[in-house]
């Protein structure tokens, strides 16, 4: 097949990755592009150029006028920004007629809301849950976009949608390698508030256990009033790494803390820890339960006390045979899994020629065949 990939329009999708919704659009674009299929990617400037046959870049937004830039109504610069990477995109969609598919990985409405104007088919990744201008562009997209959610969770939230695939994300288990563990606890991710990096200290400190914290900082107010000050004490911020960087963090640790404050979608650190034999102590919210499944953890209600059954859990894990755990993972969480649906999916797309697609059957948190 002849694939476009649509990115994110904020970050270019490279390492270290910004975040989930790179890194997974790293991985599949990759995946197809391994598998042989024609892959073409519109992204940010600094998109590694290895993952796709051709990487596009989004343009930034033009200088303005006088009169324009001081007009009271001038929008936020991000969502400018979006607008006009997302028209470049889709102008250039509309005037092409040599792709047979369109693989769409942003959280704009643009993509959706003229998906019914192209010729081909897209396939929609959902990465969260649903805010207005995206709800409202897939409610005209209609049935010319095919709805893909990362977990049964996010599918859930998508209450106006009639058709929503799962297909679960999935990870490398050549680059999450087994490692044999440590004293300390991991947690990854981006540092900000809805992450819950200061919950996952509160815990560390509750089970007397050291912590180390990996990822970008993505607000920097609240990293220096509320993670740099309780940083030392066995408690250290080893800044953004790459995956091979991520990989040994959890493979040389006790226990991944993941502590989102918001219903995490997927959470691809829980399954990248567990590819290593690394065990989750985690909040139980949104996907989780469908990532940390048997072996793999410990899942906890969040709220008032969740710092002491977090701890509690470490202390529960800590006799875990790390080989039970990457054996799990792998039996549902890798990429291969996740490749192989999307693949499925995209060539049924494809075939249907604007009708439905039927729906695939769930197999081990991600999803197999087709029905009918």
């Amino acid at each position: 097949m002849r694939i476009v990939v649509i990115g994110p329009s904020r970050n270019p999708v490279c390492q270290p990755y910004a975040g989930g919704q790179e890194r997974f659009t790293a991985m599949l674009a990759a995946g197809l592009h391994d598998r042989g299929h024609w892959v073409e990617m519109w992204a940010r400037h600094g998109t590694d150029p290895s993952l796709a046959d051709r990487v596009h870049v989004m343009p930034d937004t033009p200088a303005l006028s006088q009169i324009a830039s001081s007009d009271p109504n001038l929008p936020e610069p991000d969502f400018l920004s979006d607008q006009v990477a997302y028209l470049a995109v889709m102008r250039d969609l509309l005037s092409r007629n040599d792709f047979d598919i369109v693989l769409n990985q942003s959280l704009h409405q643009l993509p959706l809301a003229l998906s019914t104007v192209l010729p081909i088919p897209t396939v929609t990744t959902l990465h969260t849950p649903p805010f207005p201008w995206m709800e409202v562009g897939a409610w005209l997209a209609g049935s010319s976009s095919h709805m893909v959610a990362v977990s049964a969770a996010l599918r859930e939230q998508w209450a106006t949608l009639d058709r929503v695939q799962v297909i679960a994300n999935g990870v490398d288990p050549g680059v999450f390698a087994f490692g044999g563990g440590g004293d300390a606890l991991a947690w990854a991710g981006r540092l900000i508030p809805d992450k819950g990096a200061d919950i996952a200290i509160r815990a560390a400190r509750h089970a007397g256990v050291g912590l180390r914290l990996a990822g970008p900082i993505g607000v920097g107010d609240w990293f220096h009033e509320v993670i740099a000050p309780r940083l030392g004490d066995g408690v250290e911020y080893v800044g953004a790494v790459d995956d091979s960087g991520l990989a040994e963090l959890y493979g040389s640790s006790l226990a991944t803390l993941v502590t989102p404050r918001w219903e995490e979608p997927f959470c691809l650190v829980a399954a990248e820890s567990q590819m290593c034999g690394t065990p989750v102590v985690g909040l139980r919210r949104g996907g989780l339960p469908e990532v940390v499944l048997g072996s793999g953890g410990v899942l906890v209600d969040p709220g008032p006390g969740a710092a002491g059954r977090l701890a509690a859990a470490v202390e529960t894990v800590a006799a875990t045979d790390r080989r039970l755990v990457a054996e799990s993972a792998r039996a549902h969480l890798t990429h291969d899994l996740t490749v192989d649906n999307y693949e499925k999916l995209l060539s049924a797309a494809k075939r249907s020629n604007g009708l439905e697609v039927p729906m695939m059957r769930a197999s081990h948190g991600c999803m197999g065949g087709f029905d009918g």
